[in-house]
């Protein structure tokens, strides 16, 4: 059985390139082929040419190879799209089953979004899709336009790196962790302001700070690299390490006590940075956003407003003042995530949907 993947490869680092990649290393080289769509860290103009140079290699190898699956993921901005409509037609002009894989929490808005004629577009080629995957149940509500598409449920997941022996957490301190992108929408500065006033109240409360910087609809890398060093400068207790992967980032998370993610970004779903942090045996504070709550109930940890200041201290407060809930927390999210989070079964769930529509 041969499969073309169409979607984003490592690097750069994040959860829809971790996923694909996992799931694209995970089938022998002889039964793959491969059109990396990831551009997250390019410039517009970049992308663009990018973007044109995938819809080439998508004809090309469309016409002249044979598959039996198409697995993509797809995207929610117009010049993504483009690639998505040529791919979908041309697999379906060979007959051969597409299946989509969505990531994000977006592709209703974005479809609703376009141009009245561009929608017709989108509305006649998804309905050749076979399949569509996502990550929660309620996510099935972003193809609530194609009646007759199947849409199958399969998590997210936790690299199998994190199945080692967890190292003991320092009981003398509490280490906030923040481990995703540097953008304004994932909340970094609204938990930058928090930690200013916790860090007050407790002497023994550190915050780490890991990832990458990126831009976003709020803000421009400069202006985001400018204003988070403008801020760090005035707190010691607030360490930030950078990009970190491997080991690195295995200590750091296990290290850890309470994973904060106040987020809002515009595509946040179903972050596999929280299930990782589960697995270290973090508590999870993040906002009560889309789909969030349904990831993050009372026994994983606390929700609280999104781009609110004041609800971060209160919700952090909260696991602060009470060491035992704390610890409770902790060693439930370990089990959790290794029951129901594992690369195992990701893996699996994904090979049994290629195997059903397999032609």
């Amino acid at each position: 059985m041969k499969i073309l993947f169409v979607g984003p490869l490592l690097p750069p680092i994040h959860g829809q390139s971790l996923a694909f990649t996992r799931f694209y290393e995970s089938v022998e080289d002889k039964n793959k082929i491969v059109i990396n769509t990831n551009f997250e860290d390019k410039t517009k103009i970049y992308k663009i040419l990018l973007t044109f140079k995938t819809i080439f290699l998508i004809v090309f190898k469309c016409i002249f190879f044979k598959y039996n699956v198409i697995y993509f993921t797809c995207s929610r901005s117009f010049f993504g799209s483009i690639k998505d409509i040529v791919l979908i037609n041309l697999g379906s002009l060979k007959s051969i089953k597409l299946i989509n894989h969505l990531h994000g929490s977006d592709f209703y808005d974005f479809f609703h979004s376009v141009p009245e004629f561009y929608k017709n577009i989108l509305c006649l080629s998804y309905a050749k899709v076979s399949t569509s995957i996502v990550l929660l149940d309620s996510m099935k509500n972003q193809f609530r336009d194609f009646t007759d598409m199947k849409l199958v449920v399969v998590p997210n997941f936790y690299d199998d790196e994190l199945n080692k022996e967890l190292e003991k957490k320092d009981a003398n301190v509490i280490n906030l962790l923040y481990l995703s992108n540097i953008m304004k929408s994932k909340g970094i500065f609204e938990l930058i302001d928090a930690f200013e006033k916790l860090s007050l109240r407790n002497e023994s409360l550190f915050l780490n700070i890991a990832g990458d910087f990126i831009a976003d609809e709020y803000m421009s890398i400069e202006k985001v690299k400018e204003e988070f060093y403008g801020k760090l400068a005035k707190n010691k207790k607030i360490n930030y390490i950078g990009k970190v992967f491997g080991q690195n980032k295995i200590k750091l998370l296990q290290k850890s006590d309470i994973f904060v993610l106040p987020t809002y970004y515009k595509s946040e779903a179903f972050p596999i940075s929280i299930i990782e942090a589960m697995r270290c045996g973090n508590v999870i504070v993040t906002t009560n956003y889309k789909y969030l709550p349904e990831i993050v109930k009372s026994k994983n940890g606390i929700l609280v407003k999104s781009k609110s200041v004041d609800s971060l201290v209160d919700g952090i407060e909260i696991l602060l003042n009470n060491s035992q809930r704390l610890r409770k927390i902790q060693e439930h999210n370990k089990q959790e995530a290794k029951e129901e989070y594992s690369l195992r079964q990701y893996i699996e769930n994904l090979n049994k949907i290629i195997m059903e529509n397999r032609i």
